[in-house]
Order: C-alpha cells, then sequence, then structure tokens
C-alpha cells in the first residue's frame, strides 16, 4: 500500500481530457485512506520550472527516483485507484518537510 513521500508514476488525464501520459506523482495520503476507499491521493510532480508559491522545486530528485530537476505541484491532486501506481522512489525527509508546509498552505 502506497505511503505518503513516496514517488510513484500513474497514468494523468490532459487538462483537456483528449488523452492521459504516465506521470511521476507524490503520494500525499494516508494508506488509512487507501484502505478504506482504495484511492491514492497524489500531487503531481513536473520537471517544468516553478511558477508559484504552490510548487516546490526538489533539491534531491535524483535521490527520489526522478530522472530531471521537478517540482511537486499542490495545484494539482487527483485521486487515483490504488493499483494504478507504481513506486519509483521517496522524497527526503528534507524535502517531505517541505512539501508537507506547502500543501498545508494550500489546502484548508
Amino acid at each position: 500500500m502506497p505511503n505518503p513521500g513516496e514517488v510513484v508514476v500513474t497514468n494523468f488525464a490532459y487538462s483537456d481530457l483528449s488523452g492521459a501520459k504516465v506521470r511521476p506523482a507524490l503520494v500525499v495520503s494516508k494508506p488509512e485512506f487507501t484502505a478504506v476507499t482504495g484511492l491514492v491521493v497524489v500531487a503531481a510532480i513536473s520537471g517544468q520550472p516553478v511558477k508559484n508559491v504552490f510548487e516546490y522545486a526538489l533539491n534531491n530528485w535524483k535521490e527520489a527516483g526522478l530522472n530531471l530537476p521537478s517540482k511537486v505541484c499542490a495545484g494539482k491532486l487527483f485521486a487515483v485507484n490504488s493499483s494504478l501506481v507504481k513506486k519509483i522512489g521517496e522524497l527526503s525527509e528534507s524535502d517531505f518537510v517541505e512539501v508537507k508546509k506547502l500543501l498545508a498552505n494550500a489546502l484548508v
């Protein structure tokens, strides 16, 4: 069962719903949520430059299993079926602390 802080790959639909692409994402939900719902809440990970205060540039992206410098996007949260995610890595503790702060600022 996916755990918070794990980097996974999953299918992300294009914003116009014309298709989907396999992309990295960060697990931000607890295993208890997945056990009850069968879903995993993930935040999108992108290789694009940071554009606003609700995106965080990962310092330890290589150690997280990513191929290029990346950011976590608090504005792109999705719930996906837990069977559709595959773990490729895990954020460093320091990066995950910063992402949790980012999410706390973005959400209620």
